[in-house]
């Protein structure tokens, strides 16, 4: 199988349309990086408001979970479908049109009297979310076009979403400290401010892919697919493997998965043309992104930690995750840079390596040392190696999309690392249960984060091995 360079231009086919005329550069870039910044954030914001919610609505314990799921669940369960939406559609309309969407459900979810229409806000937010991604993504891929613009422009661009996904929890403490309400309230107006600034900067052109038409069949299995998988995995991490909730879902994932596949394999114009999953490097990145499942797994213990056993505030127990939110988004397109010089896989491996040793002070060091001394040395580890990691993965996956591609393999990244997310806390939460006692569960669940970590790094060790490989060749 031959791979294209992961630091190479997007392979061109027989005619490269020409790039479209963007009014500033700058600030397109800054729309598309205010877009994953929102979708990034709305992940991680809600927890800290989660008490608040719970004595103002007066939800039960398993119904308020599903207001954190219910995002995860349409955010996931749609990015493919948004990826192909991109690929196919006015890419400008689309962002403009689902930033519209958000909007709305936030202001939705902002004013709601009761538990229901929350979730649906936060589950309508998550589709909209799985469209705008796909669709930023791909309106940056368009707009920059030689290797090291791209990088950068990469580099900004990721800084800004691992940004949304480390500070997220701050930004959910600060505002909920005033108002619950406020973390849906100030997404609502930053949208708008963003769908207004897109339909000045960003370019109508729009690249067709090759078809206009869309592959319903394909859409619906895949979707439904998706979605049974993310609702599954997120009942699992709730109510256990053994709820029928949990089991029905799964099997009905398990049934529409090869079924999609099998209409995509038999469709003129496919939703997914599976020959994308023969490019080495994507499908190497999109197992490779069970480190971001890790990483939110990570969160979640220490969080759990930070209030129960050291009896932090909520507050408190998000700041402790400044330092390396900080770090990340000051660094990650450094990260870039480094893998314009060094190629995507060596320096995935590097930030692997730095996240697995974080992880295992944590383990070995938890109630031995002062949590203030671990907690340092992990931020700043954490911090610089998920600058590296998270945006040499997207570039590897990236870099070999042609542009009829680009929304798709951008829906298919971002689908790796929820679908990861999903797996990987689902068993972390898992494994918590079931031990009992003092700190062993969270030592437990820091063990599952950690060889995890571990098993990824061996896979960006093979691709840079190959890399070194080819380098050499």
């Amino acid at each position: 199988m031959t791979e294209a360079s992961p630091t190479s231009p997007p392979i061109a086919r027989a005619v490269t349309p020409p790039a479209p005329v963007v009014k500033s550069l700058p600030l397109l870039l800054l729309v598309v990086c205010a877009v994953q910044f929102l979708d990034a954030m709305d992940i991680a914001s809600m927890g800290p408001a989660l008490p608040l919610v719970q004595a103002d609505l007066g939800m039960t314990t398993s119904a308020l979970q599903w207001v954190v799921s219910a995002y995860a669940l349409g955010f996931g369960g749609f990015l493919l479908l948004g990826g192909r939406l991109a690929d196919l559609y006015n890419r400008k309309k689309l962002l403009i049109g689902w930033l519209a969407v958000f909007v709305v459900a936030s202001v939705l979810g902002g004013i709601a009297d009761n538990g229901v229409i929350l979730v649906v806000a936060r589950l309508l937010k998550g589709v909209s979310a799985g469209i705008t991604a796909p669709a930023a993504m791909a309106i940056l891929l368009n707009a920059f076009r030689d290797e090291q613009s791209r990088n950068r422009a990469l580099g900004t661009f990721l800084a800004v979403a691992s940004a949304g996904y480390s500070l997220g929890l701050i930004l959910g403490g600060l505002m909920a400290g005033v108002s619950w309400r406020l973390v849906l309230f100030a997404p609502a107006v930053a949208g708008l401010l963003v769908a207004l600034l897109a339909a000045s900067v960003v370019p109508s052109q729009q690249e067709k892919g090759k078809s206009g038409s869309l592959d319903i069949l394909g859409a619906v299995t895949v979707t439904a697919g998706a979605v049974a998988l993310v609702y599954g995995l997120s009942r699992a991490a709730s109510d256990g493997w053994g709820d029928a909730q949990t089991i029905g879902s799964l099997i009905a994932a398990a049934i529409l998965f090869p079924l999609f596949a099998l209409v995509e394999s038999r469709h003129p114009a496919p939703l997914v043309p599976l020959a994308v999953f023969r490019k080495g490097q994507l499908t190497r990145a999109l197992v490779a992104m069970l480190f971001f499942g890790a990483y939110v797994s990570f969160q979640f213990v220490l969080t759990l930690y930070y209030q129960e056993q050291l009896h932090w505030s909520p507050l408190e127990a998000g700041l402790a995750f400044l330092l390396g939110g900080v770090l990340t988004a000051g660094t990650a397109r450094y990260g870039a840079a480094l893998v314009t010089k060094y190629g995507a896989w060596p320096v995935a491996t590097g930030g692997l390596v730095l996240l697995s040793i974080g992880y295992l002070g944590w383990v070995l060091l938890m109630g031995q040392v002062d949590p203030l001394v671990t907690l340092f040395a992990q931020q700043l580890l954490g911090g610089l190696g998920f600058a590296a990691v998270y945006p040499a993965l997207n570039i590897a996956a990236v870099g070999t999309a042609s542009p009829d591609e680009q929304g798709l393999v951008s829906g298919l990244f971002n689908a790796g690392a929820q679908i990861g997310n999903g797996v990987v806390i689902a068993l972390t939460a898992t494994v918590f249960s079931l031990s009992t006692g003092g700190i062993a569960p969270y030592r437990a669940g820091l063990w599952t984060v950690t060889a995890i970590t571990l098993a990824v790094t061996l896979v960006a060790l093979a691709g840079a091995a190959r890399h070194r490989q080819k380098a050499t060749a």
